[in-house]
């Protein structure tokens, strides 16, 4: 014979549990619907902000991305065939946190400056700009920059950009928007250089 007192307390406790469930589902809702909201702000900094941010690149022979921990080998000669990857670390230089996109798609928040020898290296790839040109084919990567934190991002394959390098002698900057979508506002980095040998 069962009892009613055990029935009840497994009623009550699995009625206590989806009470528990919905009332976090509805506060998820409710954060992801304001964090939606401010995600439409992402991105247009103001003038100072951007000034605030400060991007630094670095040449590699292997990716790195958000969660690549400790130090990261710096390469400046590479063979031919051998990917170039390019670091990007952004720095907070204010007093106060600001939001940007750390990743959305490269095409979209990156436009690398490559020469060989002095002459621009042209892209292999067609790029485009504005509005209708940013199609979001994944979820964008947000990133609460605190101040004076160095954040890491995604490194970029030159050879995405560019095709095969050919030997040489590179210069390359970078220019990077911290929208999700080209937005004509770009910070420029510093400059780097690096060889490919045969």
């Amino acid at each position: 014979m069962v009892t009613i007192e055990p029935m009840l307390k497994r009623l009550l406790v699995t009625f206590i549990l989806l009470v528990l469930i919905g009332l976090a589902l509805m506060n998820g809702v409710r954060r992801s619907s304001v964090f939606a909201q401010q995600k439409t702000l992402l991105g247009q900094l103001s003038a100072e902000e951007r000034r605030a941010i400060q991007v630094v690149i670095s040449s590699h022979a292997t990716p790195y991305d958000f969660f690549t921990s400790g130090r990261v080998i710096e390469q400046s000669y590479f063979k031919l065939g051998e990917p170039v990857h390019i670091g990007l670390v952004m720095t907070n230089t204010a007093r106060e946190s600001i939001w940007v996109c750390a990743f959305s798609n490269d095409y979209y928040q990156n436009r690398p400056q490559l020469t060989r020898d002095g002459e621009a290296v042209a892209y292999s790839v067609t790029i485009s700009d504005g509005p209708d040109a940013c199609v979001i084919t994944r979820t964008p990567d947000f990133v609460n920059l605190k101040p004076n934190v160095p954040f890491r991002a995604r490194t970029i394959q030159l050879q995405d950009w560019y095709g095969p390098l050919v030997p040489g002698h590179y210069k390359l900057f970078l220019k990077r928007t911290f929208a999700c979508c080209a937005n004509g506002q770009w910070n420029s980095t510093n400059m780097i250089s690096f060889d490919v040998t045969r």
